[in-house]
């Protein structure tokens, strides 16, 4: 719906390369990998496992997979592949997406393994299109589980549209925002930023691997790219060492949040939120 509304704003900048692409692009970029996985037999409500590096590439698949009908379940770009083969078992996953790159450590999994970039090819004619229903599986989240044994949430498609929403009503990031984004796919907080940033129409700024882990490169990130919302756990913020103005509005959670990052970062001219909730609420619940 937004890339029809809006076709020219800008959808993703890879901070790394500063490549960009449209929502228009991005909606046909994931139109095609959606075809193609329709081709290599994903139906709707399977599960497509995702591995790739951070960058375009990652978020067009992540797309195409939703487009194809299907669910995603994500791995950092670090994860032991031995967790990759094991968590693709536990769900039934019928195939992993990765990339040229990743697949020489992947010869030994039973699921087949599909690439970026030959999902990527361009398709002439007529597209192949499947849609979920609301009771069909969006994603799965693999979280450590208690025993330390790989435990899988699975969110459905109704669940996570209605929470994307419904947190937009009150947050109210609009189209004229750049939104860091800066969490793992495999991390749920991640929807917070890319999918709302969709349901807007707002500007999605990838950080790159080098910034996310680096509190003084991410303020410097900020400013040189007038990024005006934040998603962000509150110890990163507790790091980050200077204030940056332009950013109108931080929404942190995955943790408690102590009052000294409060004193420090509301301001009269910010929103702060201070949202929690377990992978298993559909990722924040307050």
């Amino acid at each position: 719906d937004t890339a029809h509304q809006y076709p020219n704003q800008i959808a993703l900048i890879d901070g790394h390369t500063d490549d960009s692409i449209s929502y228009a692009q991005l909606n046909q970029r994931a139109d095609q990998v959606a075809h193609l996985l329709i081709e290599r037999g994903v139906k709707v409500g399977d599960m497509v496992g995702l591995w790739l590096p951070r960058g375009i590439n990652l978020l067009v698949m992540q797309a195409g997979i939703a487009k194809a009908g299907a669910a995603w379940l994500p791995f950092d770009a670090d994860v032991p592949v031995d967790r990759i083969a094991v968590c693709l078992e536990d769900a039934h996953a019928v195939g992993l997406i990765s990339c040229d790159l990743f697949s020489p450590q992947l010869t030994h999994l039973t699921q087949p393994v599909w690439t970026a970039e030959a999902l990527s090819i361009p398709i002439l004619g007529e597209l192949k299109s499947q849609r979920a229903q609301a009771s069909d599986p969006a994603y799965v989240i693999y979280t450590s589980g208690s025993t330390g044994k790989p435990k899988g949430i699975m969110i459905n498609q109704g669940s996570i549209c209605h929470f994307l929403r419904s947190e937009n009503s009150v947050l109210g990031i609009r189209m004229s925002d750049r939104v860091y984004q800066g969490f793992s796919v495999a991390f749920d907080m991640s929807f917070e930023e890319i999918w709302i940033s969709y349901l807007v129409g707002a500007t999605l700024w990838l950080a790159p691997k080098e910034v996310v882990s680096d509190p003084d490169a991410i303020v410097d990130a900020i400013e040189e790219n007038e990024i005006s919302v934040l998603h962000a756990v509150p110890t990163l913020l507790a790091l980050l060492p200077r204030d940056v103005a332009d950013l109108r509005l931080i929404n942190l959670g995955g943790e408690m949040c102590p009052d000294s990052v409060v004193e420090r970062w509301a301001t009269p001219h910010r929103l702060l939120f201070n949202t929690y909730g377990p992978t298993e609420a559909t990722v924040s619940a307050s």
